[in-house]
């Protein structure tokens, strides 16, 4: 994302002052890839709708007919995934008798991945809230349609903004992108600390809640610092193919 791409950009980018900070001036990768990128930010962004609407500390499973769909969202990721992986062995390792149904796309990869983080808001967040918070609230964490199509709106939007490649829109969905990795791994992680320790309906409030998020913030960057290590001593600085 970045570069002159708007009309009137490159004038503004030399007469507005600051112009050139909030927008790269040259094409920049976000710091995940469009898959991985996807479930993140469509889990971190669903959790934000959810909180918009007051419903993100609901401990109720959605509607059956919802959860389906965001089981077929979770399957076609993984489709997409397997076609991916065929396609690419065709060329790494010459394994020409693997099928696969179409070249990938970026676009795919990452709506997928949207998709997915939707489904995954919608299964582990009522998991999450369950241990988290003290207040009983049963409601479907996504009750009705209405709500469902809101959070797939907002996934939409952000895709779209992505895929326009405007440079504007480049420091907001990399720090989402980032964010939404740490946000996911953390609460994941303060929910095994809860469920160890035989905890459930912790928190009363945000600040109750901060020991077990603080706990699971520690564990994510244990477990991302060990990752980038491993990473690091096997390929150094060097990219995959």
């Amino acid at each position: 994302m970045g570069g002159t791409t708007l009309p009137g950009e490159a004038w503004a980018r030399e007469n507005i002052s600051g112009f050139a900070a909030l927008a790269p001036a040259t094409p920049t990768k976000l710091p995940i890839e469009a898959r991985d990128g996807g479930i993140y930010q469509g889990f971190l962004l669903t959790w934000l709708y959810l909180i918009a609407i007051r419903r993100a500390r609901a401990k109720g499973m959605p509607p059956v007919w919802m959860l389906i769909t965001m089981l077929i969202f979770i399957a076609a990721m993984a489709a997409d995934g397997f076609n991916a992986l065929f396609y690419d062995l065709q060329f790494l390792v010459g394994m020409d008798r693997l099928p696969y149904l179409y070249a990938p796309r970026l676009e795919l990869r990452m709506l997928t991945g949207l998709l997915t983080g939707v489904a995954f808001a919608g299964i582990l967040l009522p998991i999450a809230n369950y241990y988290l918070w003290r207040a009983n609230d049963t409601r479907p964490i996504i009750a009705d349609g209405k709500q469902f199509a809101g959070a797939l709106a907002v996934i939409a939007l952000f895709g779209i903004a992505v895929h326009s490649e405007i440079g504007i829109f480049y420091y907001p969905a990399a720090i989402i992108s980032a964010a939404s990795v740490v946000v996911l791994l953390t609460l994941i992680n303060a929910v095994f600390i809860l469920s160890w320790r035989g905890r459930a309906a912790y928190a009363a409030n945000w600040r109750a809640a901060l020991d077990p998020l603080a706990l699971g913030t520690a564990a994510t960057i244990v477990e991302l610092g060990t990752l980038s290590l491993a990473r690091y001593a096997i390929l150094g600085t060097a990219t995959l193919p």
